[in-house]
């Protein structure tokens, strides 16, 4: 009986299976429930209804989820019925496709849901020239759009009553497991071995920092939307301090207090390294048994022993300490024990006291001023839109695109030899990303995917000629589609492929799209491809300078509000927050930027070297500012402050103000600081400040040395 329930626990939390579930049931309801009832012309509309919403789904609270399904409905009508009477006028037609479908990529500017619910309506556009000419009427195609709309949002409904705690749970729980893969990366850190390999462990680790930060800001999203909803329950506090925890942790884990080859040279003939490495793998087990545990809804557990192997580590410190009392590098692990012990301290906090957050949840209201994204009135909606009507707006260089490819694309699907043209605007959409990057992998995978998918589709029209059958493997190659969709985009274009295939099968078109098809997938792609290319093309080389100097500016107002509470003393406010956030979502977007240099067009390979080691750089000067803000206190040492804010307005001065860096100044700083390190009565606090002022300037001259030479290979 137990293995029964933990299976049906184990389902249950299973947010993969139940979407697929869901999918299941509104697949065969628009195919074999109509076949069944005798509907058979509705098929092909309802389905693409249905499938188009499913691409516009977004977590929300159900208010908000009733507001955009009948926002999906409103705009599936009115566009599919605009299209139909504009289907007589060619010129008309194009111009209307061509502008609608820009403005409403436009409107992804407004924010992520506003995003896939435009996205999913351009698609509807392209779905709607499937039937133009088909109907009677004009409203019939519109209305059955929105019949598969309805019947999509009404599963979609259910499905989230049964459990509308399930997207939190699952971002809760993706933070805390990319949390543990953040801490399996660091912990390679600490490893005698890896004593020539150092820069490129710190720029996988800076790719994983990426995935949390991301993770994390997925999580706010969905914790804030429910928050809004009415007053917080005991449920969503809990998951709350869960999201704070996390953010805690990963702010001590991307925390760096030392130079990693220093150490490994100093220390690789002692067990302290392999002691610190065990115990952050041990934090990353941590993280993922929370991951666990927030799933299935268990509660979290440390394990006794996880406590003994950091006691053991500050034991076989403390006696290194006593046989080396003159060796000073130590003061370098004890940093590194101190940032264990508070995260630790935290895992063992949310074991004990976890059930009082759930009953006396009234005591955390004051956290509940999480970041608010979202629109706020007229003004706030003009002034996101407003930012992005110019060409150095990345999105409103892609709603150009997406006008140009949708307008050149129905254009060429007017000539005689493009008998299925619509399928060009199709392959264009979705191939046609927001960089060249991103554009030139789906190239591949799209061309693949649909090869395959008609080489595959051939025989299972042969050999599964029954109507029944056909509309079974529609159901499982649609499933398939929206499972994959997000993991392996080759795979998921092979299932759209051999889903519409057979859905086209229906009218008795099944054999004669194969050739059209591929012969307008390699058009859609060549037309995508020459829009990235020639209009306003976002290659990332061109765009370094401007990415340097944002994620600079975004770490360095970080500094700056770490530095404010070494003063006023440490707050969770708000403002701290944000400015933590913002550093981080700067680091992705100056990762991204330089993890797909590579990838352009005749890539600078010295330009690609510096900029990998300018990456990892930058990342580490992140670190210590997250070093810094993990164990922020107020100081009352006015040297110390003095210090601080020395080093906030040197680094404000030579990376963002280009004043040009005196080393020698700096060596004469870093003497200073050595001098007050040395000091008997320094408190550990102190101690760390000191030792993350001396890392922050100590590598400032080859940081800036490395943007130097990016901005003198910069091609303009």
């Amino acid at each position: 009986m137990n293995s029964i329930h933990q299976i049906f626990q184990n389902i249950k939390s299973n947010s993969t299976f139940i979407y697929c579930l869901q999918i299941l049931i509104v697949l065969t309801g628009t195919t074999l429930g109509l076949y069944f009832l005798g509907y058979d012309r509705l098929i092909v509309p309802l389905t693409l209804g249905a499938i188009a919403t499913a691409l516009t789904d977004f977590d929300d609270r159900l208010s908000i989820r009733l507001r955009n399904l009948g926002l999906v409905c409103i705009l599936f009508f009115s566009v599919s019925s605009i299209l139909d009477f504009l289907h007589p006028y060619k010129l008309l037609f194009l111009i209307y496709l061509s502008l609608s479908s820009a403005v409403f990529i436009l409107m992804g500017a407004l924010g992520q849901r506003y995003a896939t619910i435009s996205f999913g309506t351009v698609l509807l556009s392209i779905y709607t020239m499937f039937g133009l000419g088909e109907y009677s009427e004009w409203y019939q195609q519109p209305s059955y759009f929105v019949m598969g709309a309805l019947w999509y949002g009404l599963t979609s409904i259910i499905f989230y009553l049964l459990k509308p705690t399930q997207a939190v749970q699952d971002n809760l729980s993706n933070s805390f497991n990319t949390l543990c893969d953040l801490l399996m990366a660091k912990a390679k850190l600490f490893d005698p071995d890896n004593q020539d390999n150092v820069e490129q462990l710190l720029y996988d680790l800076s790719l994983k920092n990426s995935v949390v930060v991301q993770n994390l800001n997925t999580t706010k999203a969905s914790l804030l939307t429910r928050l809004k909803a009415s007053r917080a329950n005991k449920n969503t506090i809990y998951w709350l301090n869960l999201y704070f925890l996390a953010q805690d942790i990963h702010e001590q884990a991307t925390s760096n207090y030392l130079h990693y080859e220093k150490i490994q040279q100093n220390f690789s003939r002692t067990d302290l390294i392999y002691r610190i490495q065990k115990n952050v793998r041990i934090q990353a087990q941590h993280c993922h048994v929370l991951a666990e545990a927030i799933l299935k809804g268990d509660s979290f557990i440390v394990r006794a022993d996880h406590n003994t192997a950091l006691i053991y580590l500050e034991s076989s410190m403390h006696e290194w300490i006593q046989h080396n009392p003159y060796n000073i590098e130590v003061k370098n692990l004890l940093l590194v024990l101190r940032n264990l012990k508070n995260v630790q301290d935290q895992f063992t906090n949310l074991s004990i006291e976890q059930a009082n957050y759930q009953q006396s949840y009234s005591q955390h209201r004051d956290n509940l001023n999480l970041l608010d994204d979202d629109i706020h009135g007229i003004q706030d909606l003009w002034l996101k839109i407003k930012q992005h009507l110019s060409p150095k707006s990345a999105l409103f260089r892609h709603a150009v695109r997406i006008g140009f490819v949708f307008a050149v694309g129905y254009a060429i699907s007017l000539l005689p030899f493009a008998k299925n043209g619509y399928w060009i605007l199709l392959t264009s959409l979705f191939v046609c990303q927001i960089s060249y990057f991103a554009t030139k992998s789906r190239l591949k995978m799209r061309t693949l995917g649909t090869v395959l998918g008609v080489i595959l589709g051939i025989p299972i029209l042969y050999f599964v000629p029954s109507i029944e059958g056909q509309l079974v493997l529609t159901i499982i190659f649609g499933v398939y589609f929206f499972y994959l969709r997000s993991k392996k985009y080759a795979m998921a274009t092979l299932m759209a492929t051999l889903m519409v295939l057979l859905i086209f099968n229906l009218k008795g078109a099944g054999y004669t799209i194969i050739l059209p098809r591929i012969f307008d997938t390699l058009l859609g792609c060549l037309i995508a491809w020459f829009a990235v290319n020639f209009i306003w093309p976002d290659w990332n080389f061109r765009n370094i300078s401007n990415n340097i100097l944002k994620s600079s500016k975004a770490t360095l107002d970080y500094f700056d509000a770490v530095v404010e509470q070494y003063q006023q003393g440490r707050t969770n406010s708000i403002e701290y927050r944000k400015a933590r956030r913002a550093a981080h979502n700067a680091q992705i977007e100056l990762s991204a930027m330089i993890s797909s240099l590579s990838a352009e067009p005749n890539p600078h390979q010295d330009l690609i070297h510096h900029a990998f080691r300018y990456l990892v750089y930058s990342h580490s000067q992140l670190s210590y500012v997250s070093a810094l803000g993990s164990h922020r206190e107020h100081v009352h040492d006015q040297q110390i402050l003095d210090l601080m804010l020395w080093c906030k307005h040197t680094l404000n001065d030579v990376l963002l103000n280009q004043v040009p860096l005196d080393e020698a100044v700096i060596e004469q700083k870093l003497t200073e600081i050595q001098t007050l390190s040395d000091q008997d009565n320094l408190s550990d606090g102190l101690l760390l400040a000191l030792k993350q002022i001396s890392l922050l300037l100590e590598t400032l001259p080859e940081l800036l040395k490395l943007k130097t030479t990016l901005l003198r290979l910069e091609i303009k």
